[in-house]
């Protein structure tokens, strides 16, 4: 019995190589091609307004991303300290929408005696949590 010719044998190596190669290549294109699910928040607005011993958050938030998130809370930053407050809202994937956030008294006397006031957006999305950027707030009494 005889072996096979070395000319054969190489171009069988060839085609293996070139079919292995094409399967790979095809494989990362389709993984590379697949759409990514993401969220991207961002505070476009927002504002203080202070009336008598409680005080009103406005503000604007924009969901750059392709998926929805839900506003779990806002954190408020004073020179006094950090205050959390919960909320619950949706902002679809592509959208804006303006949250109205009454503070009680405690937050409204922080931000009072505070020079600079600023907030950051909580949120969560398909399981996953994040944070917006600080946004340096305007207080008007």
């Amino acid at each position: 019995m005889k072996g096979v010719e070395g000319l054969v044998a190489a171009a069988l190596l060839l085609v293996i190589t070139v079919a292995g190669g094409l399967l790979i290549y095809n494989y990362v294109m389709n993984y590379l091609s697949l759409p990514q699910q993401y969220v991207s928040l961002k505070v476009v607005s927002a504002k203080i307004v202070v009336l008598d011993s409680t005080s009103m958050l406005t503000l604007q938030v924009s969901n750059l991303g392709n998926i929805p998130a839900n506003i779990t809370g806002v954190t408020v930053y004073t020179s006094g300290g950090t205050y959390s407050v919960s909320l619950s809202n949706q902002v679809p994937a592509g959208s804006t929408i303006a949250i109205n956030v009454g503070l009680n008294s405690t937050v409204t006397s922080a931000v009072a005696a505070s020079s600079q006031v600023y907030i950051s957006v909580n949120y969560t999305s398909n399981g996953n949590s994040g944070v917006t950027d600080l946004v340096k707030v305007p207080v008007y009494y």
